[in-house]
């Protein structure tokens, strides 16, 4: 019945749709066809994405329960929260690659548009083994669109507030033996308008965003053989490049943010180049994946002088990064019997940082680590009705370069003590489907998330000791949840869960070092250290309905309790980012064929901005309105205004979202 339902909901927009989602691209298994099946993942739709014309991967994801914005204002970086979880202990995905940056294990999800996505994964308390290391806090997988006629294209193009712009087009055919697809897009913007009940404070004056502007182009290339039904090889490219300014501080100093307050960064170059090729071969009943890759981010970032200053356009230093990954990742899904399926990995990943040096090019300073992970995933359908699938990995982390520069910083003078981290993570799921229209699960999750270079071996501009012997993070999840479709064309899915972590990796203050090598020195330096326990716990609660061919919703809830349990730092209570109530409400009404209206409604509940809760931002309700005609059914017109009321919210303290604004659009299928 679930299935019927999702097929309704598609098919009440007319609207051609380009492509199909790349199937290769996958990890967590949807179908309920396969005994290997994750009822918990969470999917975004390129329907949900046209009809909330979220332009970016963030903006895509506000539509899952439990993920929420993260923006970092001192770096001008959109990022998400999953469940409490930050972006570091979530990696992001791409058609099953990771690329996340080697460094920090932080990425721009801003810099990542939507045209060529089919379909967003997003897996929360049970992940599949078969990512990899590091899923403690969930994963996310962007898998990209693939072709599925001869011939198929979209084109489009649009403007929108701020001086901005969209263009993009993508063309793709699929022949008997072969498929191959060319995506092409641009998008820029000047600056962004603050909503009209903001007054002009910190660095900002009026409503006009200082220092807010941005660019991004982006190319897809894949090219696929399919010599028979059952196996397929495709190549794959995508190259990114962009430039952003960060937004100057605009509010009042308070307790928290205030190293970035006179903060003036532009990055000139934030370019990334992905290469990688994914096989599935069948060898009898069994199936051989393969996953190689080589990913390349390049960002260059001037700094510049006090804002406001006379010295704003004024570049102090320039910070230099030339980093890449590359690893390869091996899948044997092996059928033991009727309803018996083995899956078995193995993830080797090497991570290579470099800082290169503005001083003396004998000075590029390089950090490298290896991540290795091994993994099974065994399900057993004992009935028709229930499944048990029982999973692990091992997964370990080992430095094997980590330099530093003489005090001058002209010259490589050693390396840093090296370390390796290591953890086990078993864990299991149990789904009963009481009827077809009624499903129970129930599981247990232990997972991990090994330590970042940036962890382990930056002093942060001198504030920090460096901490080399970090340990990796564990956390241990329970959850239970139902999806039952309680009449023909309504749906309901429900979640609990309750995590516990310990030895997460946070900052202690008012430490005494003398070794110069280790970064800060005197009798206030910070350090990086494994001591923090946290428990978040919560429920979300989502419905779907259709209520008749001219009109669908979603409703949704999330409640979390996310709180520090034990922690060195004085007063430490609550996790930052994370609100303890949300809502999101979406209906997509069609009075007449050719015509869609869609309101989208978003309410998050305080968070707050420091773990003693001394500073937290106000709840918040933001509206959204598409409106979308299409005189010809591969033709759409579409036009709409997102943050329909003005309201005045940030997420993170010193940086006000945008107030209201307008784009209108078109878009041609064929």
């Amino acid at each position: 019945m679930k299935f019927k339902i999702g097929v309704a909901l598609s098919l009440i927009t007319a609207s051609v749709l380009m492509g199909e989602t790349y199937e290769l691209g996958k990890i967590e298994v949807t179908s309920e066809k396969d005994i290997s099946q994750n009822p918990s993942v969470e999917v975004v739709s390129t329907e949900t994405i046209k009809e909330s014309e979220a332009k970016t991967v963030v903006e895509a994801l506000q539509s899952v329960p439990s993920v929420y914005a993260d923006y970092t204002g001192a770096r001008g970086e959109s990022k998400v929260r999953v469940r409490g979880f930050s972006s570091t202990r979530v990696p992001i995905y791409i058609d099953g690659i990771p690329i996340y940056v080697p460094y920090d294990h932080n990425i721009d999800l801003a810099r990542f548009k939507t045209y060529d996505i089919g379909e967003i994964d997003v897996s929360k308390g049970y992940v599949s083994p078969m990512y990899g290391a590091n899923t403690m806090g969930g994963a996310i997988n962007l898998i990209t669109k693939k072709p599925t006629k001869e011939l198929e294209g979209e084109v489009g193009a649009g403007v929108f507030s701020g001086n901005g712009y969209e263009e993009y087009a993508t063309i793709g055919t699929k022949q008997e033996l072969y498929y191959g697809l060319l995506s092409v897009s641009n998008m820029q913007r000047d600056y962004y308008k603050l909503p009209s009940d903001y007054d002009s404070a910190g660095h900002q004056e009026g409503r006009k965003r200082s220092n807010s502007e941005y660019g991004d182009k982006k190319i897809n290339i894949k090219v696929g053989y399919t010599p028979n039904l059952t196996d397929e090889y495709s190549l794959n490219y995508i190259a990114q490049r962009g430039e952003k300014e960060q937004p100057w501080f605009a509010m009042a100093q308070g307790t928290t943010n205030n190293t970035a307050y006179n903060r003036n960064w532009d990055w000139k170059d934030w370019d990334k180049t992905s290469y990688y090729l994914i096989t599935k071969t069948a060898i009898g009943e069994h199936y051989l994946k393969t996953r190689l890759y080589y990913d390349e981010f390049y960002n260059k970032i001037l700094f510049k002088g006090t804002p406001q200053s006379g010295a704003q356009d004024v570049v102090s230093e320039i910070s230099e990064y030339d980093d890449n990954t590359f690893g390869g990742i091996v899948e044997g899904d092996i059928k033991i019997a009727d309803n018996h399926l083995l899956k078995l990995s193995v993830s080797q990943k090497y991570d290579n940082h470099k800082d290169i040096s503005s001083k003396s090019p004998n000075a590029d300073l390089k950090d490298e680590s290896k991540t290795l992970s091994l993994g099974a995933e065994y399900s057993w359908q004992l009935t028709d009705a229930l499944t048990w699938t029982l999973g692990g990995s091992y997964d370990k982390n080992e430095i094997t370069k980590a330099e530093y520069r003489n005090s001058a910083g002209t010259l490589i003078a050693g390396e840093f003590p090296k370390y390796d981290s290591d953890a086990f993570n078993p864990q299991t799921i149990l789904t009963f489907h009481a009827t077809t229209d009624l499903m129970f699960y129930g599981s247990v999750s232990q997972k991990s998330n090994m330590p970042t270079l940036k962890d382990r071996y930056s002093s942060k501009f001198g504030d920090y000791i460096l901490n080399p012997s970090l340990d990796a993070e564990r956390s241990t999840t329970y959850e239970v949840g139902t999806d039952w479709a309680f009449v023909d064309d309504h749906h309901a899915k429900v979640a609990l869960f309750y995590t516990k972590t310990k030895d997460y990796i946070a900052s202690v203050s008012g430490l005494t070092n003398t070794d110069a090598t280790l970064g800060c020195t005197g009798t206030n330096c910070k350090q990086m250290q494994n001591f923090d326990q946290e428990e978040h716990k919560g429920v979300e609660v989502t419905f779907d309905s259709l209520w008749s061919s001219q009109l669908k919703s979603t409703l949704s809830y999330t409640y979390i309790d996310a709180e520090i349990e034990d922690s060195k730092t004085a007063n430490a209570q609550y996790t930052t980012d994370t609100p303890k109530h949300s809502y999101y409400a979406s209906m997509t009404y069609s009075p007449i064929h050719s015509i869609d209206i869609t309101p989208i409604l978003r309410h998050e509940g305080e968070r707050y901005s420091n773990v003693t809760g001394s500073e937290k931002s106000s709840s918040y309700t933001v509206a959204d309105i598409r409106v979308a005609y299409r005189p010809v059914k591969a033709l759409e017109l579409a036009v709409g205004i997102k943050n329909l009321f003005d309201e005045l919210y940030y997420y993170n303290n010193g940086y006000v979202q945008e107030g209201r604004n307008y784009y209108a659009n078109v878009r041609y299928s064929f």
